[in-house]
């Protein structure tokens, strides 16, 4: 009697996986061709063999700033700051399961301070990673994919000169790591996204003759696609990041941690072999970051 109150229940959770399983077969996953958010990392990859540029142009216009207790504050009157900024996002997936991807920027820096002006321009930071589709999207779970990140120090992080106003720091000199997942469900009429990202500094880097050590940095990012035609869609999303304080030459400096929340929208176009999105970012919230409104456009083509 033991054993059959203990087999009928098995023979129960099996039977009820099996209906969930054939259900799950007879049913279609929704995934339709999008151009993505700005910001947020989906879990599709592109088609194996296919190549695929994506460049990115921002306009970004500092409205004032986000002190380190969170507070805002304006620019001063006749004061400004804006810069542009373009990425290249370029893909190659050798694998229908792997994507291989590099981003070099580019960036242009315009500040006005009381009586000073500048404007500078240089490459940022480049970007390399490596993903890989663990599970495929079904009827009851998403498509998830894992994400590593190699960001290399090629922005100018360091000997800064004056009469540029910060303008020329565009890097920060820290070869960082990034791990994450990313997940993508479709659900008529919404295509959903989220990822999770932690980024890690592992080594201290100079900064004029200052060894700094960056801390760990969290990033939570949402955005849906409502498609509202087969290929049109409007896109918002969320951008959540935060980081500690950093330590120079060994002792935590207070203040000098950054998080920052931003929120997105915008309208996608699709064909089959291009993508494009159009829209507007905007810093809500934050810790000593600068209080941004944002345009952005971005099209992706498909080799």
């Amino acid at each position: 009697m033991r054993a059959i109150r203990w087999f009928l229940p098995v023979i129960l959770i099996l039977n009820l996986a099996f209906v969930a399983y054939a259900a799950d077969k007879k049913q279609e996953v929704w995934a339709p061709i999008t151009p993505g958010p700005f910001t947020t990392f989906t879990a599709p990859l592109v088609e194996k063999g296919k190549f695929s540029v994506q460049p990115f142009y921002f306009f970004n216009i500092a409205r004032g700033v986000f002190g380190g207790d969170g507070h805002y504050s304006s620019l001063a009157p006749k004061d400004y700051k804006y810069n542009q900024q373009i990425n290249i996002y370029t893909s190659y997936s050798p694998h229908e399961c792997i994507e291989l991807n590099i981003q070099p920027s580019w960036q242009i820096t315009n500040i006005r301070r009381g009586p000073s002006s500048a404007e500078s321009a240089g490459f940022g930071d480049l970007l390399m990673n490596a993903r890989y589709c663990g599970i495929d999207e079904s009827y009851w779970c998403p498509r998830i994919t894992g994400l590593f990140q190699v960001k290399l120090p090629t922005g100018k992080y360091q000997k800064a000169d004056p009469s540029r106003l910060g303008a020329d720091i565009i890097g920060t000199g820290s070869t960082d790591y990034t791990y994450g997942f990313s997940f993508t469900k479709g659900i008529k009429p919404v295509l959903w996204h989220l990822d999770l990202l932690y980024t890690n500094s592992p080594q201290p880097v100079r900064i004029n003759g200052i060894k700094t050590k960056f801390e760990d940095n969290y990033s939570v990012n949402g955005a849906f696609e409502w498609m509202i035609t087969e290929k049109i869609d409007i896109m918002s999303e969320l951008n959540w990041n935060i980081q500690g304080d950093k330590k120079l030459d060994g002792n935590r400096a207070p203040d000098t941690g950054k998080s920052s929340l931003v929120w997105g929208i915008g309208i996608g176009y699709s064909e089959k072999d291009w993508q494009m999105l159009a829209g507007y970012l905007r810093t809500l919230l934050g810790e000593n970051v600068d209080a941004n409104d944002t345009i952005g456009v971005t099209v992706i083509v498909i080799f």
